[in-house]
């Protein structure tokens, strides 16, 4: 067994130079968001046609019985049961739903490998107030020449309705967090096929420049 340390710290600009995407969201797609049809964050609010996916209603926006202040969150379906368990007797009857590398699990390890499957829940939620500043900034957020930064950025999600997909990669990396600087530290390890393991040590450090008050750089994402 082998251990690695890997240490990152964060830091991403974003472009002062201005351009236009392929096809800019309008004012009349943007208000759309938070409407009967799309959420705030510009995901659809219907569930689908079987019901396995829920429609949102607006998820969950107090912390769960229970919870502690500077303690571990509480799960807020504790309570929830498995709705059936997909094994390497009945994959194929749900192997449309599954990926390659998932049935590739279950035909190595047919007495081993089970997935449980719960019922689907939309429980994300943010500030009203960021809510806002999604909807004002959805037809103002460009991207710069080759996608490599945005501009005009203000908010979680810079492209509630995206036209590209590049535009759905920076929704993830300026996702939304509370605070304005994240310290953590977790292993992975990675499993060979003969059970050896390597655990990996990560150190990550950064700073979300945009969340800071009076922040010196608007152009500074991290």
């Amino acid at each position: 067994m082998s251990v690695s340390i890997t240490r990152t710290l964060a830091a991403l600009g974003l472009s002062a130079v201005a351009t236009l995407s392929l096809a800019k969201t309008t004012p009349e797609q943007a208000a759309r968001l938070g409407g009967p049809e799309l959420t705030p964050v510009g995901a659809e609010r219907a569930g689908n046609a079987d019901g396995s996916i829920p429609a949102w209603d607006g998820g969950i926006k107090e912390f769960p019985a229970g919870y502690k202040e500077g303690e571990r969150l509480v799960d807020p379906y504790k309570d929830d049961k498995p709705l059936f368990t997909i094994t390497a007797q009945n994959m194929q009857q749900y192997a449309e739903f599954l990926s390659p590398g998932q049935q590739a699990m279950f035909k190595r390890y047919p007495d081993t490998y089970k997935m449980p499957i719960f019922p689907t829940r939309r429980s994300a939620y943010l500030p009203d107030s960021e809510y806002e500043l999604i909807k004002e900034g959805a037809t103002n957020t460009d991207l710069v020449p080759g996608g490599n930064g945005i501009v005009n950025f203000n908010a979680a999600v810079p492209f509630p309705i995206p036209n590209e997909g590049v535009e759905v990669i920076w929704n993830h990396i300026t996702r939304y967090r509370t605070a304005q600087a994240v310290e953590r530290r977790y292993i992975q390890a990675p499993v060979q096929a003969n059970g050896n393991f390597s655990p990996v040590l990560f150190e990550e450090q950064a700073m979300f420049a945009n969340r800071v008050e009076g922040n010196p750089n608007p152009n500074r994402l991290m």
